[in-house]
């Protein structure tokens, strides 16, 4: 079960304020456990960590180990929630200084984003670095139709396609 403290929040709210919220909170988590509400399509998430099974576990452990050994940088490819969140665990995870630090010291490849914005000179500084490097990228999308994320894609694949088969 989880519970949550609300004491530091009631200097700019009211109990009686969030107390007026329960029933619209027991709607709101009804529609969401019970995969009615708008976007229930996208909801695999609530249940994932429940459903994951070893098997998986083992086959995320081995590309994770496949990507480190072959690849210096990896490109993490989304915007919003999807690249946030993986960022978030990424940073919490890492060293602050990672960037700084070499590959047998990171013991893992640099992580890079892109499709959080369309940046022509983010997206060239990147590129050119690029040039140099082994690198390997990692496509985060609900949909796989958001703009930036996609035009981060087609920019890169075609980048890894010229350079390895050309």
């Amino acid at each position: 079960m989880l519970k949550l403290n609300i004491e530091n929040t009631l200097s700019f709210i009211s109990k009686a304020e969030i107390d007026s919220m329960k029933s619209k909170v027991a709607v709101c988590n009804k529609l969401l456990y019970g995969k009615s509400g708008k976007g229930s399509d996208f909801l695999g998430w609530l249940d994932l960590p429940s459903k994951i099974t070893s098997g998986e576990i083992k086959k995320i452990n081995e590309c994770a180990k496949r990507l480190a050994e072959h690849s210096e940088i990896i490109i993490v490819i989304g915007i919003g929630g999807s690249y946030l969140g993986a960022r978030a665990v990424i940073d919490a995870l890492s060293n602050n200084f990672n960037h700084l630090l070499t590959k047998e010291k990171r013991k893992a490849p640099l992580i890079l984003y892109a499709g959080n914005n369309i940046g022509e000179d983010y997206h060239a500084e990147l590129l050119d670095v690029l040039d140099k490097k082994d690198y390997s990228i990692i496509v985060i999308s609900k949909s796989g139709t958001t703009t930036e994320p996609a035009l981060a894609f087609r920019l890169l694949k075609s980048h890894i396609e010229k350079k390895w088969y050309c």
